[in-house]
């Protein structure tokens, strides 16, 4: 065997470092893998199985395409919960087919399997391990009740009467309706409602065909909606949709993003501007929302008092970008009582230049107790803005997440903000931005001035504290798009295509 002089040498440890670097197969999966390759055999095996070991043959049968399987196993399946996860990915037409058609199979057999304990069938794209939801060694001990109950699974409130079994998921209404799979799987629980539940968490509507839209919901009850996301929608479509968002009565989060205006031959946007008013007038009393997100609605300034009016109780999150804010906006947030207990407050890409940020700062020291992450990127600060925000900012403790970026701060401003955010104690995550002196009259970024500043300004929060993720960037190019970054962990300025991924 050849070996180049950089290389150790070769003796009994190089074995073992290949051995180490790529372990074998772990015995139990050989013996699925086998197991799977003989249907039969594999499908006879289920009911003596141990249940420890149906998640990890559940998984590999669907990676794999052995839809024979998962229909035979659905109808023997030994927990209550039996959810996709992540796996929905590889969940294509006639994979849903198969577990629906296992479904079947367990609502008809008249004497049910004692090893079948299935109540609830998620095909969320939820974000959860297999093995920590389902795993055996668990037997029922910290699962929350409805994965142990044995008693018919109760429906979402206002769903009427109890069903045998509940099936969860998410659907997207896009341009074209719904994909063939939800589809399928609507036609399906139409013909099953009987004796299934189907709820759905979260309805993301892009476009809307109001006919496929009201079909929708003949079968899935608007109580269960607990996400409701609304994107690129005309403003008369919105209007159209308030009669349907009164009945959406349990809703959580309430995402608003992109909406488009009606395109008019004099080019006018005075209708557009008056249905966005109406629309937000006759929102409803959401009386359970959690969290809020407006995304890029350019008519939204001067409305804002009425819409965070429609909240019934405080949000935990409150998410405005890209938006157009006014002064009585700015001016009205601290007077709110559904900010009074914000988690997450996000103003990233909206502009605030030129407004008076006092209220700003009233609204921070109201939510001191409760406020984990603030984003404030891309919302043109200047120095005199900021100055008036750090005394509330400074007493944030709850604080874990805070973003300045691509703000026009002076060093000096900048030393200032970081002696205040220096006592936070528990910020784990930090973004500013490179001072105002780091680039020449031409806008130019000046790398080796940035590369001078930062070891001074982390010293600043080093004097108080051992941070975590601190960041300082540059403005993106506008040729290029790159910035350039100096952080904690390199400790050196470097060019980056991609910025600032939490």
């Amino acid at each position: 065997m050849a070996s180049c002089k950089q290389c150790p040498s070769q003796d009994v440890t190089f074995e073992e470092d290949i051995v180490n670097i790529n372990p074998p197969p772990a015995l139990q999966n050989l013996a699925i893998q086998s197991l799977l390759r003989d249907e039969a055999l594999a499908i006879s095996a289920l009911r003596n199985l141990p249940q420890s070991l149906f998640p990890a043959i559940f998984e590999a049968a669907l990676i794999d395409g052995h839809i024979g399987i998962l229909k035979a196993m659905i109808p023997v399946w030994p927990f209550p919960y039996l959810s996709l996860g992540r796996l929905i990915r590889n969940c294509n037409l006639e994979t849903l087919k198969a577990m629906l058609e296992g479904v079947d199979i367990l609502l008809a057999q008249n004497d049910r399997s004692s090893r079948c304990k299935l109540r609830v069938l998620s095909l969320r794209n939820e974000y959860h391990t297999l093995w920590r939801i389902w795993g055996g060694s668990y037997e029922g001990k910290g699962l929350p009740e409805f994965m142990t109950q044995q008693q018919p699974v109760e429906n979402c409130p206002d769903c009427g009467v109890n069903k045998e079994l509940k099936v969860t998921t998410d659907l997207n209404l896009l341009d074209g309706g719904l994909d063939e799979s939800a589809t399928y799987l609507l036609q399906w629980a139409q013909q099953k409602k009987d004796s299934i539940h189907l709820c759905c968490t979260m309805l993301r509507i892009h476009s809307l065909p109001k006919d496929i839209f009201r079909d929708i919901l003949k079968i899935v009850n608007t109580g269960c909606i607990q996400e409701l996301h609304l994107k690129e929608l005309y403003t008369e479509e919105l209007v159209f949709l308030i009669p349907y968002l009164r009945e959406i009565n349990n809703l959580l989060t309430f995402m608003l993003s992109s909406i488009r205006e009606t395109y008019r031959m004099d080019n006018s946007t005075r209708l557009d501007e008056e249905n966005i008013s109406r629309f937000i007038s006759h929102l409803p009393k959401f009386h359970c929302l959690q969290n809020l997100y407006v995304n890029d609605i350019t008519l939204l300034g001067n409305n804002l008092k009425d819409f965070l009016g429609c909240l019934g109780k405080p949000l935990e999150t409150l998410c405005l970008t890209s938006c157009d804010l006014s002064q009585s906006d700015l001016d009205y947030l601290p007077c709110c009582q559904n900010t009074s207990a914000l988690k997450r407050l996000n103003l990233t890409a909206t502009s605030l230049r030129g407004l008076v940020f006092r209220p700003l700062g009233v609204l921070l020291e109201s939510i001191r107790d409760t406020l984990q992450s603030l984003e404030l990127e891309l919302c043109f600060m200047e120095d005199s803005q900021i100055s008036a925000i750090l005394p509330a900012l400074s007493q944030c403790s709850h604080l874990t997440k805070v973003n300045f970026y691509d703000n026009e701060l002076s060093l000096t401003i900048l030393r200032q903000l970081l002696y205040h955010t220096a006592n936070l104690s528990q910020l784990t995550y930090e973004v500013y931005p490179a001072p105002l002196e780091c680039y020449n009259d031409m806008n130019i970024i000046l790398t080796h001035k940035l590369e001078n500043f930062c070891p001074e300004l982390l010293d600043i929060i080093r004097a108080n504290r051992q941070p975590n993720r601190v960041t300082f960037a540059t403005s993106k190019c506008l040729i290029c798009c790159g910035s350039y970054v100096y952080d904690l962990e390199t400790q050196r300025c470097l060019y980056q295509k991609e910025l600032l991924e939490d």
